[in-house]
């Protein structure tokens, strides 16, 4: 998929250190401030890649997506200077695409207190309370299609 400004993708084996960086970057600035100091290096420990699908404008790795197995959103970060440009929409949809195609009709996934307006927004509803583990905060939730 292309925009004016970005394009969608499956990740390439090349692609997955600097999504993974970017990742790690956009956690630590957007998601820590929510989380206990121990959350971190859980984030770092579980940060498996599935099914990835990255954005970029032009060279740069701009934002990403991931499926680890059975429709759960284990990632979807956004440079923090591309936020409100519609590219978790555009990745969250081609992810959607990609799972539709595999016959799978129910995503789920832990909202962070920062992602909770934008899962909301697309259509995830919560299928808990909020819940604290392992120096997270999350709800967890589902999207059904």
């Amino acid at each position: 998929m292309v925009s004016e400004t970005y394009t969608i993708r499956r990740a390439l084996p090349a692609d997955i250190r600097p999504a993974l960086d970017l990742a790690l970057n956009v956690f630590a600035e957007y998601e820590m401030p929510d989380y206990a100091p121990e959350a971190l290096e859980n984030f770092k420990r579980g940060m498996d890649i599935g099914k990835l699908f990255i954005a970029l404008d032009g060279e740069k790795t701009v934002g990403l997506i991931n499926e680890r197995k059975n429709g759960h959103i284990s990632m979807l970060f956004v440079d923090g200077q591309y936020h409100r440009r519609g590219i978790a929409t555009a990745l969250m949809n081609e992810m959607v695409g990609a799972l539709k195609s595999e016959g799978i009709a129910r995503i789920t996934l832990n909202a962070s207190p920062y992602g909770m307006p934008f899962y909301e927004h697309f259509g995830f509803r919560p299928t808990g309370g909020v819940q604290h583990a392992d120096g997270f905060v999350f709800t967890p939730m589902e999207y059904i299609f």
